[in-house]
């Protein structure tokens, strides 16, 4: 529970330009304070969540932090978890290691919230990967990249995008062609769905093949997917972005395999609204 209030701060960082930190003071089993970084929007480096749980205690002239677990959705840099020490937290409990979060390409002082406990004279409890998979979102480089593009932006400009999308994945096939040819088997409907597993980075179980024929294929695609990751974030409708920024790409994409092949989706039944984006690929013959 407290990290998913966490994890809102996180993204309402995110939505005012910042870092995508959140973090949650907690204390018998309430939350006493709830905030995420400013380190942008206030110019200052120091702007950290953590840092700021311990500022937000202190202005309420209490015992501060002390016995109070911290909970935040990235492991707290040395900075942060030293404040914490000398704050005598209880226990430190966060989601994305800085490990994974370098992984993900962020850049980040390498060294673990547990060494600098294990050096400190007061040493909180620390517990890792708490909702590490929805935490580790917030900090992958394709996400943030894409919420920083659209943050504000209108659909004209996502369509800009697209185009910008559609050159990339052109550039990309003729680039690898040879070895797209070598790699694609069966027929061309067949070859359009792996190509399009192999540009975008995902297995057949996350694109599952729910109907088949030598002109249409139907997949339910539950990948990871930085469209919508973006737009969870900063409250957009997939059904409009997705159309404008995604759907154009792909089908260019396939085209070049055969012109008459068509990438499409169906809008009613997309994330989040479903479990699953069910996309089509159909043959369209001219002939017939």
């Amino acid at each position: 529970m407290f990290m998913e209030i966490a994890l809102e701060e996180a993204k309402q960082s995110l939505r005012d330009g910042n870092k995508g930190f959140g973090a949650v003071l907690v204390k018998d089993g309430a939350a006493l304070e709830r905030t995420h970084d400013t380190t942008i929007t206030d110019s200052d480096p120091t702007a950290h969540a953590e840092l700021k749980l311990v500022r937000l205690a202190a202005a309420r002239k209490s015992t501060g932090i002390e016995g109070c677990a911290v909970v935040s959705t990235h492991e707290p840099c040395p900075m942060c978890t030293g404040a914490l020490v000398w704050g005598r937290a209880s226990e430190i409990v966060y989601g994305t290691s800085i490990e994974r979060s370098k992984e993900l390409g962020r850049t980040m002082i390498d060294l673990k919230c547990e060494d600098v406990v294990s050096r400190a004279p007061w040493k909180p409890r620390v517990i890792g990967g708490v909702l590490a998979g929805k935490c580790s979102r917030l900090y992958d480089s394709s996400v943030r990249s894409l919420v920083k593009q659209i943050r504000g932006a209108g659909q004209n400009q996502w369509i800009n995008l697209g185009s910008e999308l559609t050159t990339k994945r052109l550039k990309w096939f003729e680039q690898n062609k040879d070895l797209i040819h070598a790699h694609l088997q069966g027929n061309d409907v067949e070859k359009a769905y792996q190509l399009i597993l192999m540009k975008i980075g995902v297995n057949g179980e996350e694109a599952q093949v729910v109907s088949k024929s030598d002109s249409r294929m139907v997949f339910h695609s539950t990948n990871p997917c930085p469209a919508l990751d973006a737009c969870e974030i900063l409250g957009l409708d997939t059904r409009t972005f997705c159309r404008l920024h995604t759907e154009g790409a792909t089908d260019a994409l396939i085209k070049g395999l055969n012109p008459e092949l068509t990438f499409m989706r169906n809008y009613s039944k997309l994330r989040p609204a479903s479990p699953f984006c069910e996309e089509i690929i159909e043959l369209r013959r001219e002939d017939s």
